[in-house]
């Protein structure tokens, strides 16, 4: 057992454990982050009880920063280095993933990947072969790289959806101008955007369930 001085010490696997709870306790959240049973945890003074409780209160509240690079039992994982190129299948499985904590690690095993190659801060990570590759060693992510993960696809697709407006009217505008005004493109568009819509709800439904302890 050791007591988590950082997010970085806890690991996804226990923040899964705690997310399959209905209702957790603070009692129940100082025996899954930390890694304790009934017997263990009864042993603690009461009052070193309730300091854990304050200091993964605290732990929990912390910003969690992306971080593009970990490392997890000796091996570097980069983050996918170019977004703009992500194949279908990393896109797929990583939309269908990242909104729950229950396949969090699935999302992990498709975003970050070990790194092949590395120059200064440029990489190059393994060729996607599905999540089941890096799904289970995902379950020992540090949890504050995965919370980092949430929140900058949270970020990026609240920025998308809020530059729509303006690709419309310039779209709008291009068509007009062209005497082509394009229903199908409209109606590609308005899908996109109700997708974006639908995973960004998801992050924020995701974000409110990161365990704020009662």
């Amino acid at each position: 057992m050791k007591f988590p001085d950082s997010l970085n010490d806890i690991t996804l696997r226990k923040y899964q454990d705690l997310y399959s709870m209905q209702e957790p306790s603070n009692e129940d959240m100082v025996k899954a982050l930390i890694g304790l049973n009934n017997e263990q945890l009864n042993k603690f003074k009461a009052s070193e009880v309730d300091a854990m409780i304050v200091h993964l209160q605290n732990l929990l509240q912390e910003d969690t920063p992306f971080k593009p690079t970990f490392v997890l039992n000796g091996i570097k994982y980069g983050f996918i280095p170019d977004l703009d190129n992500i194949t279908y299948g990393e896109n797929k499985d990583l939309t269908s993933y990242i909104n729950d904590f229950k396949t969090m690690h699935k999302a992990m095993a498709v975003a970050y990947r070990p790194v092949k190659l590395h120059k200064g801060d440029l990489y190059i990570i393994e060729d996607y072969e599905g999540s089941h590759k890096y799904s289970e060693t995902m379950k020992d992510a540090p949890l504050d790289v995965v919370l980092g993960m949430v929140v900058f696809f949270y970020n990026l697709t609240n920025a998308l959806l809020k530059a729509i407006p303006n690709y419309l009217e310039k779209v709008l505008e291009k068509e007009t101008k062209s005497g082509q005004i394009s229903e199908e493109n409209g109606e590609v568009i308005a899908s996109y955007t109700r997708s974006l819509k639908v995973i960004l709800e998801d992050l924020m439904q995701l974000q409110k369930c990161v365990y704020t302890p009662v």
